[in-house]
């Protein structure tokens, strides 16, 4: 795994990728300050916004073609993915 600063967020997701049931919990989650809820009431402290800078970060070192699979809607095998674009 790819550190991006939050040790705490990277245990964090290292042990839902491990377990089906909070892995569905995760997915379940509205918005990303949820999926840091979540992380706190297992012990792990890490924000909503340090899950968006993990994301950002993960994204730009994806190459081309996995960046055209993940624009697409394709889940990459491997990686949590939790955003939703909102138009206003």
């Amino acid at each position: 795994m790819t550190s991006t600063g939050s040790p705490q967020l990277e245990a964090f997701l290292h042990t839902v990728k491990g377990d089906q049931v909070l892995l569905d919990q995760f997915h379940q989650a509205a918005c990303l300050d949820d999926i840091a809820a979540m992380g706190k009431t297992m012990g792990f402290q890490f924000t909503g916004v340090d899950i968006l800078v993990h994301q950002a970060s993960a994204t730009l070192k994806l190459p081309s073609d996995a960046l055209e699979a993940l624009a697409a809607g394709v889940e990459l095998e491997g990686h949590l993915w939790k955003m939703s674009i909102q138009w206003t």
